[in-house]
């Protein structure tokens, strides 16, 4: 089983923690996961902090009875990157800080995305774009 769950740190940053359970760490996905991840120090229901660029790579690509969403994860959010798709931003609303960084990165596509935690099933949509 592999729990996820979408929470604000202390920053108010976007983070993407997970619990994975030993025999799946093995997975090529996963593992790739693991690879750019932080293991928190002592005892977390959820000790894995992913980059949340590896979140649709996670849902779409899992087999769903595998997967488990927590009730009280984020299940909504917006989201952008720059033109190398080197760094992404991560908001839950769009604010005047978030907005500022839209325009110094050069005004790209923000899209929307939506978690149904039922369906463990990710809705992207385009939320933002720049009129020309």
């Amino acid at each position: 089983m592999i729990g996820i769950k979408i929470e604000k740190n202390r920053t108010g940053n976007l983070i993407l923690r997970a619990h994975i359970k030993d025999e799946f760490k093995e997975n090529s996905i996963v593992k790739r996961c693991l690879l750019d991840s932080k293991k928190l120090k002592g005892k977390s229901m959820y000790p894995y902090v992913i980059p949340l660029k590896y979140l649709a790579i996670i849902v779409n690509n899992l087999d769903k009875n595998l997967l488990k969403i927590h009730k009280k994860s984020i299940n909504s959010f917006l989201e952008f990157s720059d033109e190398y798709d080197e760094c992404y931003y991560y908001e839950t609303e769009a604010n005047a800080k978030y907005m500022k960084k839209w325009r110094e990165v050069g005004c790209p596509k923000i899209y929307r995305i939506n978690i149904d935690i039922d369906n463990k099933c990710l809705e992207k949509e385009i939320a933002f774009q720049r009129m020309m």
